[in-house]
């Protein structure tokens, strides 16, 4: 059984090295904005994403539990390359909707399944901070190498030839799905019902205060996170950044993520709890700058909110599966991100109707300070809770 999950462990790294190759990711936004979709269309396909999240991240999570997680992985992926076939064809608003809506659900049938899987073929537990930082090395690995090869293929040949060549890997990761092996553990669920596992999974967050704190933080905090990385090209277009330019930065920002990820793993348990009220934060502050910047320094404090981002990121996955049971554990995660959608939704729309009347840099600059607020209050209500 331990080769079983060893060689898991490697399936699952070489997985997210290719699921997370996508070339189109440096470009999307320059996609939609060379086929006719203004600023604040789409921004409306973030909104669009999070309702479908919100409908279908709960259901998605229990079937993983439930009746397996390789097999939920596999349809997520089949998700994307529907999604990426549509995209490739889409003309007008209606069609990039549908491609967005097939995109949400691979979002859907993914959240949480990945760590989940790590998490299980682990002996010791203790690890999973190690698992978590090679897992997100491989995946920020290679959006780090799609985004300058995307935007040089977007620069040299047409932005769309970046949908076409993103297939080829989206196709291997999928293959290398059907080698994973199912444990013990996870054949023997199909005893416990959807609603169980529902349930324990609510009633694991409403009983740590703590969890139940950092869950709504970082719904706040990837909800905005979200919003900016969809507009980042529109706002660097602006000014005066070419699209090779983008896939450059854009690669940069992933060599952040890796060093936002590994600080994670580093900071001591003692500030744990200081560092996850105080991260989100800063990031505030960092948007607000790079808002008030707009320039191409501003792009320096892009990539410096990734250092802390990313590290309150894996702080997180690491609390969120140390705290929970293997019942629910993907449900749990599809929770956390239904939260997101929540918030996600008011900001997703809020933001598409301040572009009808401000530049995207003005908008980056009231985010940040809706950031700010939201963490602020959520905090003081944590420690007046505590007392």
């Amino acid at each position: 059984m331990s080769d079983i999950l060893k060689n898991n462990r490697i399936l699952l790294y070489f997985y997210e090295l290719f699921s997370t190759f996508v070339l189109y990711y440096a470009v999307d936004t320059l996609f939609y904005l060379e086929r006719g979709i203004s600023s604040s269309e789409y921004i409306l396909f973030v909104v669009v994403t999070f309702v479908i999240q919100l409908l279908f991240e709960l259901p998605s999570g229990v079937l993983a539990d439930k009746y397996g997680k390789k097999k939920i992985l596999i349809f997520s992926q089949i998700f994307f390359l529907i999604a990426t076939i549509i995209f490739i064809y889409s003309c007008n608003f209606l069609m990039f909707i549908l491609g967005t809506i097939v995109m949400a659900l691979q979002k859907c049938f993914s959240t949480g399944i990945v760590n989940s899987l790590l998490y299980e073929s682990l002996d010791n537990k203790l690890n999973f901070n190690k698992c978590l930082f090679i897992k997100n090395v491989m995946s920020y690995g290679a959006y780090m190498l799609a985004m300058p090869l995307g935007g040089f293929i977007a620069e040299k040949f047409g932005i769309v030839y970046t949908y076409y060549f993103s297939l080829i890997p989206a196709i291997i990761s999928i293959s290398l799905l059907f080698f994973i092996k199912s444990s013990k553990d996870q054949n023997n669920r199909l005893s416990i019902s959807k609603w169980q596992i529902i349930k324990n999974g609510f009633s694991e967050i409403n009983k740590n205060k703590l969890l139940k704190n950092i869950i709504l933080i970082n719904g706040m905090l990837l909800a905005v996170i979200k919003l900016v990385e969809e507009s980042h090209p529109d706002y660097s277009i602006n000014i005066g950044i070419s699209e090779f330019g983008i896939g450059i930065y854009t690669a940069l920002i992933l060599l952040f993520c890796i060093m936002g990820n590994f600080i994670g793993t580093k900071i001591n348990s003692n500030y744990v709890k200081t560092f996850i009220l105080m991260n989100p934060i800063i990031v505030g502050i960092f948007i607000i700058i790079l808002g008030f910047l707009n320039n191409k320094y501003g792009i320096l404090f892009l990539l410096l909110y990734y250092l802390f981002s990313e590290s309150f990121d894996i702080i997180i996955v690491s609390i969120i599966h140390h705290n929970i049971s293997s019942k629910s554990r993907v449900t749990i995660e599809s929770i956390t991100s239904i939260i997101q959608c929540l918030i996600g939704i008011i900001l997703g729309f809020c933001t598409s109707i301040f572009l009808e009347f401000f530049k995207i840099n003005v908008v980056y600059i009231i985010l940040g300070i809706i950031l700010i607020i939201y963490c602020l209050i959520i905090n003081i209500h944590y420690a007046y809770k505590k007392n």
